[in-house]
């Protein structure tokens, strides 16, 4: 009788490759609305995969007591705290990194998340189908960046993402630091030109230039009868007290009083967005879910409109980890079947349940 042979390492490797490829263009069709694969059909198919691929979330959902064949809706999943990714490797399969996007670091542990990415590709392409299914299309603006501290890294994520949309809008790079005057004189070239403009940066960078003096009454003028959008993200990272919303968005429409406000939700850890346009609730893309936690015991859905904590499946994250419990707080838009949520703030804990279970 002849023994069976054992797989190779080649054939554990095209499976691996061929399952990824199944749900990488799964995820583009949810994306594109293009397929009729329903979100929690795609998203248990990834968390299968991840449970057999990815050692740490493997390590952690067997840690969690989680029996992997008996989860049968998204919601049930378990969901990694996002502060894994400061202590360990969170890769799916083996692969060469095109790139690592790294956090800004400025937590309190001193440690920064690391983002390993397989494809550049497949961020740009993501975040281009995003930006524009929810605000516009993104070549349709001319691309303006105000992200001090990101810019310098050079391993940001969110300077990644501004870079490609620049490029894709054939405008060519346009990174301002504190060069306000040069990026009012330039904003008003653009404006001029019926081009819709778009100015992303870090909320205390846009104060900086909002309430410095660098806003010439030349460029008031111009968006009094122009299209500009200022997308703020990014929180002061320490430059002084963390304002609300409410009171970011107040101080910018006082300096400039016709400009449209978006607020963008990301972080290193995810390769998706959230785009707020009505000052108060974020709107995923059909390829996230968030769903909203008690803050003590992460297993026990609060009800909508209750505050939580924000844990988040991002089913871009093929290659990491799709299923992330975040320190945000924040609550689900209360309407039946809305997928918007809000976010409050965060919350301040020393351990997060599940994190010292992992010493892989």
């Amino acid at each position: 009788m002849s023994v069976p042979k054992k797989n190779s390492n080649k054939d554990c490797e095209n499976k691996f490759e061929s399952e990824r490829t199944r749900l990488i263009s799964r995820v583009r069709g949810l994306l594109n609305n293009e397929m009729t694969d329903s979100f929690e059909e795609i998203a248990l198919a990834v968390f299968r995969f991840q449970v057999s691929y990815n050692e740490v979330y493997r390590e952690f959902v067997n840690l969690m007591g989680v029996k992997v064949d008996a989860v049968s809706s998204y919601r049930n999943i378990p969901f990694m705290p996002v502060e894994f990714f400061r202590s360990h490797k969170i890769v799916t399969g083996e692969f060469t990194p095109q790139t690592i996007y790294r956090s800004s670091g400025t937590s309190n542990s001193g440690a920064r998340s690391e983002h390993i990415i397989r494809s550049v590709d497949w961020y740009n392409e993501v975040s281009h189908e995003i930006y524009s299914e929810l605000v516009r299309p993104v070549e349709e603006s001319v691309w303006y960046a105000l992200l001090p501290g990101y810019l310098e890294r050079g391993d940001a994520s969110l300077v990644a993402m501004a870079k490609s949309f620049m490029h894709t809008s054939g405008h060519g790079d346009k990174f301002y630091l504190d060069n306000y005057d040069a990026l009012s004189e330039d904003l008003i070239k653009t404006l001029s030109g019926d081009k819709p403009a778009v100015v992303i940066g870090v909320t205390h960078a846009l104060l900086n230039w909002l309430e410095g003096g660098g806003v010439s009454e030349s460029l008031k003028d111009e968006i009094a009868v122009s299209s500009l959008t200022i997308i703020e993200t990014g929180g002061m990272k320490g430059h002084g007290h963390e304002p609300i919303r409410d009171e970011v968005h107040s101080r910018i429409k006082s300096v400039l009083p016709n400009v449209n406000i978006i607020s963008e939700y990301g972080m290193t850890e995810l390769l998706s967005q959230a785009y707020c346009t009505d000052g108060r609730y974020f709107t995923p893309p059909s390829i996230m879910r968030v769903i909203v936690s008690d803050v003590s015991d992460p297993g026990t859905e609060v009800k909508r409109g209750r505050t939580g904590r924000l844990q988040i499946i991002d089913l871009a994250n093929i290659d990491s980890c799709s299923f992330l419990s975040t320190s945000d707080l924040g609550s689900l838009r209360d309407e039946p079947d809305s997928c918007d949520f809000e976010v409050l703030g965060r919350f301040d804990h020393a351990e997060v349940r599940g994190c010292n279970l992992l010493t892989v």
